[in-house]
């Protein structure tokens, strides 16, 4: 099948081209021009350079695609519309192209973020969406409206989204993973909230990638929403985490605890002062970093189980081995 992967040069996107390689697709790999291709490196894809938020750069690059994983996005705590504009403008622009040059199936990748902050447990599919206003973050507000936009497509389009675990982690991961664990390996102090026991939903990289194949080709998933999350064990707790991390490192990690009400006020401050004076700019602390860290944010990938075919197909346990021996890989360089 011949497929397009916007980022595919991103964490998500470079672990997906992957995939698809392997079993025997045809990728055109979308890039923004001017980044890293590092991640791409060694395999058999085609490279095309578009920027999503410009229309005319799209044009005739999906003439010969028969799915589309659109990953491509900003996903930053900052104010700036720029995000928005990114994030939906951007959809809304392949999504046009897409039906132009009569693309069977868009699989768009959205977020958990739809939901709110709340205590999720086991939470589902149905989960109502958050109702968005002129406080909402950019971020959200846009993964919420695109996911309305995919739904009016429905009659011109098979369409398909996907939500992942809240937590991602695993190779190719040059922010998150990666800082974690220089931090942890450099004893810098790493801090959660509460003792760190929220119950945090997670999904390492490969596993993700799977879901994300599996919603591409499987006739069951036109028209659906699914949660790709890892299920063995169910949630993760951040301490646990971390620990897991220091232990495959062999490091004896810096971790300490702070309440959350010392956290929050102080998010809420700097989440003022960037939303008035410096929307393009990201806090430090935020509501958002507060509340993922507070709340417990477990929701279930059954439906995609049953449904569509997906699996935790590598463990968790090797998921840290592997991440850890990517690090280390990445540090030799």
């Amino acid at each position: 099948m011949n497929v397009l992967v916007t980022g595919a040069n991103g964490f998500i996107g470079s672990n997906l081209t992957q995939l698809l390689l392997r079993e025997g697709h045809t990728v055109k790999a979308m890039v923004l021009p001017g980044t890293d291709l590092s991640n791409l490196d060694g395999l058999n894809c085609e490279i095309v350079y578009a920027d999503i938020t410009k229309r005319e750069m799209l044009n005739g690059l999906l003439n010969d695609v028969e799915l589309v994983f659109h990953l491509a996005a900003l996903p930053s705590l900052a104010w700036g519309n720029h995000i928005f504009k990114v994030n939906y403008n951007g959809t809304e622009n392949l999504l046009l192209e897409a039906v132009k040059c009569k693309v069977c199936r868009f699989v768009f990748m959205s977020s958990l973020v739809v939901h709110g902050f709340d205590n999720f447990e086991n939470a589902d599919e149905t989960t109502p969406l958050l109702n968005t206003g002129w406080l909402t973050r950019p971020y959200i507000a846009s993964k919420i409206k695109c996911e309305e936009l995919l739904a009016s497509y429905q009659n011109k389009i098979e369409t398909v989204i996907i939500r992942p675990g809240f937590n991602i982690y695993g190779p190719n991961d040059r922010m998150t993973s990666k800082e974690m664990l220089q931090r942890l390996e450099n004893r810098k102090l790493m801090g959660y909230v509460n003792d760190g026991q929220s119950k945090l939903g997670y999904v390492y990289s490969e596993n993700l990638a799977y879901g994300l194949l599996c919603a591409g080709v499987s006739p069951n998933a036109t028209g659906n929403t699914y949660i790709i999350a890892d299920y063995e064990p169910p949630y993760l707790h951040l301490k646990n985490l971390l620990a897991l991390f220091s232990k495959e490192l062999k490091i004896q990690a810096k971790l300490s605890s702070v309440p959350s009400f010392a956290f929050m006020p102080v998010g809420f401050v700097m989440d003022v002062i960037h939303f008035l004076f410096l929307r393009k700019k990201m806090p430090l602390i935020s509501t958002y970093i507060v509340d993922t860290s507070t709340h417990d944010l477990h929701f279930s990938s059954a439906k995609a189980q049953r449904e569509i075919g997906y699996e935790q197909v590598v463990g968790f346990e090797e998921g840290i081995k592997r991440t850890v021996a990517w690090y280390q890989k990445q540090k030799a360089k």
